[in-house]
């Protein structure tokens, strides 16, 4: 599916945009003109953190629910918890923040690693720390990915990098192609009376 053709939250029309017309991530730095879509700005992230500031489109967060889009390993750990009745809780920390429902479901349509199973991540991804083991160059996102949305999260601010952990998810949205969100998403923006970006 192409981006252009995936309704836009109205907060995510506001963002600046690349070259294509993708809008550019709150969280995603500048180097000059051109933005950096595999690497994570710092003072952003930690901003989000302390301030409940959405990873996509950089607005306030309520109280309550947040939510992120997950890969195919976590993904399948959280299903099989919930089906099994069992707590669910992140241990292994991410550099990815939280974000708005709209704007997680709108980010695993356009973003394409998110969108495609047989997604790789580009070749100028960071390389990943010991700790996450997060952006590692090719790597292909494989099976069902998720849009999750969790009870809350905890987070560390570090010189080098921001790790987010999510707590208790209360929503489970799976995907193959993230294009089977596109109905719900519609419903989000409804929902929420938010003007969408014109096509």
């Amino acid at each position: 599916m192409r981006f252009d053709a995936v309704p836009m939250p109205s907060s995510v029309a506001a963002r600046p945009q690349d070259s294509r017309g993708y809008p550019v991530p709150a969280i995603t730095p500048w180097e000059g003109e051109e933005p950096q879509f595999a690497l994570t700005d710092h003072g952003f992230s930690a901003a989000c953190a302390r301030e409940r500031l959405c990873s996509v489109c950089g607005r306030v967060m309520p109280a309550g629910t947040v939510w992120r889009v997950v890969g195919a390993t976590e993904s399948a750990a959280i299903g099989e918890a919930l089906a099994a009745g069992r707590p669910y809780r992140n241990l292994a920390p991410t550099l990815e923040g939280p974000g708005h429902r709209a704007c997680m479901l709108y980010a695993s349509m356009v973003c394409p690693y998110l969108a495609r199973p047989n997604a790789r991540r580009g070749l100028s991804a960071q390389q990943p720390d010991e700790l996450t083991g997060h952006l590692v160059r090719g790597t292909v996102r494989g099976g069902t990915g998720a849009v999750v949305g969790f009870a809350d999260y905890e987070y560390a601010i570090t010189p080098s990098q921001v790790l987010f952990r999510f707590l208790a998810p209360v929503e489970f949205l799976p995907h193959t192609q993230s294009e089977e969100h596109l109905g719900l998403l519609r419903a989000e923006l409804d929902r929420a009376a938010g003007p969408v970006q014109p096509r």
